[in-house]
């Protein structure tokens, strides 16, 4: 072999060296790795209806919706278009409804955006619909909550104000402040 195709080879073999090091340094240098910022998703629901139920197999609470995203890593979802319902004291239903809803790995749910509670029961008194945002339902403690301006209107008349909290169990609303009444006269 003569001189220059050694020292070809010699050379080939050293720039393979010297980029294979530079490939492998890129690579382990933080600042040019994509971190994986993307959630990863357990299951996705369409179209669903699902019962949460107690125990002894009384419904705690009802939903349906559009979507459902289960996240893996954090064990929360996201719901699209919820419906939720819920059982009162006196048996009837307090509907829940909203654009959005994030429910946590504890089950404590968010709902995000415009938020209606409706309670239909087949006493006109005991109905009343309350419009505020960005409410928060616990379930397990059938408590209603929200920091934003709320309006809650029944048989009796109006309330307006900001912030509330209210135990279902309890047929209890605590308006927080800025509050504003107008009562119906009796008939």
């Amino acid at each position: 072999m003569n001189r220059s195709g050694l020292l070809l080879l010699v050379l080939s073999v050293l720039i393979a060296i010297v980029i294979t090091w530079l490939n492998s340094t890129w690579l382990i240098y933080k600042g040019f790795q994509f971190t994986q910022k993307v959630k990863k998703i357990d299951y996705y629901l369409s179209d669903f209806t699902l019962l949460n139920t107690l125990p002894n197999g009384q419904m705690r609470y009802f939903v349906t919706a559009e979507h459902l995203v289960h996240q893996q890593s954090t064990n929360s979802s996201e719901i699209f278009k919820p419906l939720l319902q819920a059982s009162d004291v006196d048996g009837s239903m307090i509907t829940l409804k909203s654009d959005k809803a994030e429910q946590n790995k504890e089950g404590i749910i968010k709902l995000v955006g415009d938020v209606n509670v409706i309670k239909n029961s087949p006493k006109i008194k005991e109905n009343f619909e309350l419009i505020t945002h960005d409410l928060i339902y616990n379930p397990k403690q059938k408590a209603l909550s929200s920091t934003s301006k709320v309006i809650f209107t029944s048989y009796q008349g109006q309330l307006q104000g900001v912030g509330f909290s209210s135990k279902l169990d309890e047929q209890e609303l605590r308006i927080h402040s800025n509050v504003r009444a107008e009562f119906n006269p009796a008939k």
